[in-house]
This record gives structure tokens, C-alpha cells and sequence, in this order.
């Protein structure tokens, strides 16, 4: 039996178990002259198709309801780009106008009805470098996050996904990225929520343009040998109107009790995973994202409000829902080859990147954010008190393999009165670069892969505005010149030495040399590659030029391949430089003032 030409058995499986391809029977399908409607509202009174082709009369197009609640409608004469909502009538015969939850296009923000969008086939350029992704464990990654509607803006308007193409994709390249991360790009109503409150999961926002050029965006950062990742959020959705609230007049996408659905940490409204039409909504959308726009990894947001209800308040416990929910989408994607699935999780528990089987949630990556909040903490000491927390420098190897872990400076970190990250750095402007140098030297020398945010890698002093451009007239100022400069050249260092990104997940590929040295606020310690090739590093978080430091090592010559202070870094140019010849089983490097050096040995 079949409604509207999708099973019965197709629509039972989405509501009572699992079907991750929800994307292909609801919102709007075109057959040849006929466009195919089909909504899920099982206690709705009816449903109606208000839309440009009817004047938005909710009087006129009246849907058939079908098995489990599902109401169809098929209808002519209606062009791709019509607009259009879903008419609900409530039990008391109030309506709620609501956006097509399956859409894949939408209106520009203020407006919000969804629009009739079928997608011309894509011509992709991508098939061997999609074909040839991997999970990147022993592999570089270096992540430049950005958010597309201000990373460079036009007074009030966006720029175009052609634009971006032309500008951004080559400047991700060329300053060594590997990967970039966009901040949520589906429909979102507020620019100020960061897209992170979204009422349209499958609509790429109208912000840039239509689909298609999202695709271009893509397929363009491909061909550039650019991964592309996606930030999504599965915890929560905000409270407008025409979004998923209270989608049929009652609680469908959310818990029944207001307790449970209600989100206060950002006044939205919480998905209840233990209804199997929601988890299918949601798993379903990540495969129409990866298959339709060849994302190669998801950032999940907020894990750990979704794992545990009620965080921050006194009734806090675990989610098994949101637990199973999440090892089942992680299950479903891991089939897809090569999509990297990453865990925004603040919270200590355990086995995130574990895999299901083994009672893991199954991620590839979880944020270190134990690792972000301890180094930041540290970075903003007055230098004086530093030794005094020697520890938040030292502590983070205590866990370093607990998870596979990613290493964020992202942008919750340059927002609400934080501080941008040169702002953080204590000093004077020379020493404010100096440090903010040997952070970034110790983030990519450490355990984990690597993210940045944006306008972090010229020093961008300003709090990052999600409602303006960055300050890129910055760059005409030598000390941030140079640091883009630095940042390039660390990036590509970073890909050539596979002592700092091959052994990540055990102490084979970590050893400390000098941990102890609370007086000097120095580090030193090697990474070594699955050869056995070694580098060292020497981080030295005082304001003393530090000279003739005695490090044990294997006898022979050994290269700086990196000095935080060389001149072309607007640095001093002090700390050891070229080639150094072990005197014995050692070698006697100087460092300079908040300076840092990485030493490879000559072959």
C-alpha cells in the first residue's frame, strides 16, 4: 500500500523505528508537471498548502492525511522558486504557519516560508579527492573555522558563495589550512544566535545565495585539496513561530513536559531523542548534507547538553535517549567513507571517541576543552606567577590519550568580554605577539589536531562581531602582517613533520624532557613520528632570554626548523638559529624572551 507513491512501510518505519532517508519522501519532490507535499502532523486537525500559487489562501489547497499521520498533496502548475507554508489547524481551529522542516531552500531572513527548490544536477570535480579521504588519525589537520555572513561583510549585506569562492578558498590554501569549518549554514532567523538556532536543518541559508552556489563553494575548496566540515546542532532549536515548535499544536519534535523541553542556557527548545521520527529527522539531514553537498565531516554542537538533562541544574543526570541517539547516528555516518564526526563535549565522560561497539559514543574527534580552558588560563598569568601554575601546561598530558582529541581556539573564545587571543596575552604589544606566537607554537606541537578561528591568525585585537567584518586593515600593519606570515609558515611546517601528527594517541609519539622547571616557566619535550623521527621542542613562557640551555639528546647536528622571534615574525631575532652540533649528549640552545624553537635533527 502506498500514499502519495512512498510505503506504508516506508512511513512506519519512520515513525516507530529507523529510517535515515527522510529526506526522500517529506518537503517538496517534483514528478515531471506535478509537485509531491508531504508533511509529518499526526495530531493536527488538517493540514493546508498556502503559497504563492493560491494567494496564500489556507482555505483552498486542503492536504489528505495518510497512515501514521502524514499528510500528502500533489500539485501543478507551481514553478521551482515558489513559496510556500504548511497551514495547521490546531483542535480549538486556530492555524499555525509553519516552514517546511524538510525544505532545502528558504526565504532570506526576515521572511520565513519555505521555497520549491529542485537542485540541476551538480557537475562535481571532487570524485578523487572524495574517493581518497580518510579519518585523518596519522595524517595533518589544521582546521581554520570561519563564519561565512562576517568573515568579511558589505555594510548591512552578505557576500555571495561566488564571492567566497573567489576569495576565501584561496586564502584557506594559501595560508596552509587544511581543512575549514563553517559555522552552522542552515537556516537560522537571528544573526546574533551564530546560526546555531536553526529552523530549517536541510535549507542552506539564503544569506549567500541559492544552493547551488553552496555547492560550487564546496566543490572549489575540493579542488583546492580543502576538506570541508559543517557545524550542526541536534540539541536544540529556537522558539519561532514558523520552526519546529510545537510543530502540530503539541509537543512533536520536543519532550512532552515543558521541564524537559525547555533549553534555558539559551532559551530554545530541546529535541526529544526518544521518539524515533526525531532522531530520523536528524540523521537523515546529515546524510542529505554529505551526499548533496559533499561535506566531509560534522562538528556536533553541544554534546553535552544533549547527554546530560538539565546540565547546570540541580536534577542534572544522563540522557540514555540522547546516548543511543548519538551512537546510532554515528553508526549510520561511519558507513559513509571518510566523513570525520566531531564532539563538541565539555564534560569529563568517558569513551566519546570510543568506538559503539565498545561502549563508546563512536566519534572520530572530541574538543580538548580541558586542554583550551588551562592553556588560556595560563597564557593570561602575569608571567611572574606563572611557575606557580606550572601544572595547566603539564596536566593536559595526564589525559592527552584518553580520547582522540582536537586542540580548539575557536570562537567561543573571542567573544562576550573574553578578550580576542592577542588581547589576552598580558605585556606590552611586542610581548602581547611574542606570546601569542608561542601559544600557537605550543598547539601545534602538542597532541591533537589543530583549530583556529578566524582573524586569529593576523592577531586581530577586537572581539570577534558576528555582525561585522574583520578587521583586515590590519594587515597593513607589519606586527600582524607578519603574524598571518607566521601562522602560513607553522601550517606548512606542521604538514612536512610527521613527528607532530603520526603517533597522537599514545605516549610512543610523546616524551617530556624537562616538565619540572617551575623557576624559568620553560617546557621542553619531543614529538616522534611512527619511524622513530624525532623533533624537540623548547617553549620558554618568561620574559628571559634564556641562554646555553643544556637539553639531553642523541649525539649529532641538529636544525631549528622553527624560532618564534625571527625577524620576518617581527620577532627580535634572538634564540638559537641554523644548525647546532650536540656538544656530547647534549645540545645548548638559547631561547628568547616568550620564545619558542623546534630543533630537527640532520640526517
Amino acid at each position: 500500500m502506498e500514499f502519495y507513491g512512498v510505503s506504508t512501510e516506508e512511513l512506519r518505519r519512520y515513525v516507530e523505528e529507523s529510517h535515515h532517508r527522510a529526506f526522500d519522501i517529506f518537503g517538496s519532490h517534483r514528478f515531471d508537471e506535478e509537485v509531491r507535499f508531504l508533511v509529518y502532523a499526526p495530531r493536527a486537525k488538517s493540514v493546508r498548502l498556502a503559497g504563492d500559487f493560491n494567494d496564500w489562501n489556507p482555505e483552498t489547497h486542503r492536504m489528505e492525511k495518510g497512515p501514521y499521520g502524514v499528510y500528502g498533496l500533489l500539485q501543478t502548475d507551481i514553478e521551482d522558486g515558489c513559496r510556500y507554508k504548511y497551514v495547521i489547524e490546531k483542535e480549538d481551529g486556530t492555524y499555525l504557519w509553519k516552514a517546511d522542516p524538510y525544505a532545502i531552500r528558504s526565504e532570506k531572513t526576515p521572511l520565513s516560508a519555505s521555497i520549491v527548490c529542485e537542485l540541476a544536477p551538480f557537475p562535481w570535480e571532487d570524485e578523487e579527492f572524495t574517493e581518497t579521504r580518510s579519518l585523518g588519525l596519522d595524517e595533518p589537520m589544521s582546521i581554520y573555522e570561519v563564519c561565512l555572513s562576517s568573515w568579511r561583510k558589505a555594510g548591512e549585506n552578505y557576500y555571495s558563495f561566488d564571492f567566497l569562492v573567489d576569495e576565501l578558498v584561496p586564502y584557506v590554501k594559501d595560508n596552509g589550512f587544511t581543512h575549514v569549518e563553517i559555522m552552522p549554514i542552515t537556516e537560522h532567523p537571528y544573526d546574533g544566535s551564530w546560526g546555531y538556532q536553526q529552523t530549517g536543518y536541510y535549507a542552506i541559508s539564503s544569506r549567500f545565495g541559492h544552493p547551488g552556489g553552496f555547492q560550487h563553494l564546496v566543490n572549489s575548496f575540493h579542488k583546492a585539496g580543502i576538506r570541508v566540515i559543517l557545524d550542526w546542532v541536534p540539541a536544540h532549536y529556537p522558539k519561532d513561530a514558523h520552526g519546529l515548535a510545537y510543530f502540530d499544536g503539541y509537543a512533536l519534535y520536543e519532550p512532552d513536559h515543558w521541564h524537559d523541553a525547555y533549553n534555558p542556557q539559551w532559551d530554545t527548545i530541546n529535541f526529544d531523542y526518544a521518539k524515533p521520527h526525531v532522531r530520523n529527522f536528524l540523521i537523515s539531514n546529515l546524510h542529505f548534507l554529505a551526499e548533496t553537498y559533499h561535506i566531509d565531516g560534522f562538528r556536533v554542537d553541544a554534546v553535552a547538553y544533549m547527554i546530560h538533562r538539565h546540565l547546570g541544574r540541580s536534577d542534572s543526570g544522563l540522557n540514555m535517549h540522547a546516548v543511543e541517539f548519538l551512537q546510532e547516528l554515528n553508526i549510520s555516518l561511519g558507513a559513509v567513507d571518510g566523513v570525520l564526526l566531531f564532539a563538541e563535549e565539555s564534560t569529563d565522560y568517558e569513551g566519546v571517541t570510543r568506538p559503539v561497539h565498545a561502549g563508546g559514543l563512536g566519534f572520530h574527534y572530541k574538543w580538548n576543552m580541558g586542554w583550551m580552558n588551562d592553556t588560556l588560563k595560563y597564557m593570561q598569568l602575569d608571567p611572574f606567577f606563572r611557575g606557580k601554575h606550572h601544572d595547566l601546561v603539564t596536566f593536559p598530558m595526564m589525559y592527552a590519550f584518553t580520547e582522540q582529541f582536537l586542540l580548539p581556539l575557536s570562537h567561543d573564545e573571542v567573544v562576550h568580554m573574553k578578550k580576542s587571543l592577542i588581547d589576552k596575552m598580558p605585556g606590552s604589544y611586542e610581548e602581547k605577539f611574542a606570546q601569542l606566537r608561542l601559544l600557537y607554537l605550543y598547539q601545534y606541537t602538542h597532541p591533537g589536531k589543530k583549530l583556529l578561528f578566524m582573524g586569529s591568525e593576523f592577531a586581530q585585537f577586537r572581539e570577534w562581531n558576528e555582525f561585522i567584518s574583520l578587521d583586515w586593515h590590519l594587515l597593513g600593519y607589519p606586527a600582524h602582517e607578519a603574524m598571518l606570515r607566521y601562522v602560513r609558515e607553522l601550517n606548512f611546517l606542521y604538514q612536512s613533520t610527521p613527528p607532530l601528527y603520526e603517533v597522537e594517541t599514545n605516549w610512543e609519539g610523546y616524551q617530556w624532557i624537562e616538565a619540572d622547571n617551575r623557576l624559568q616557566n620553560l617546557f621542553v619535550y619531543k614529538r616522534i613520528d611512527k619511524k622513530g623521527q624525532e623533533v624537540i621542542v623548547v617553549l620558554n613562557f618568561s620574559p628571559i632570554l634564556i641562554t646555553d640551555h643544556r637539553i639531553p639528546c642523541k649525539r649529532g647536528k641538529y636544525e631549528v626548523i622553527l624560532n618564534t622571534d625571527e625577524w620576518k615574525f617581527a620577532g627580535s631575532n634572538q634564540g638559537s638559529l641554523g644548525v647546532l652540533a650536540s656538544e656530547g649528549n647534549a645540545l645548548f640552545v638559547h631561547v628568547a624572551p616568550f620564545g619558542g624553537i623546534m630543533l630537527k635533527e640532520v640526517p
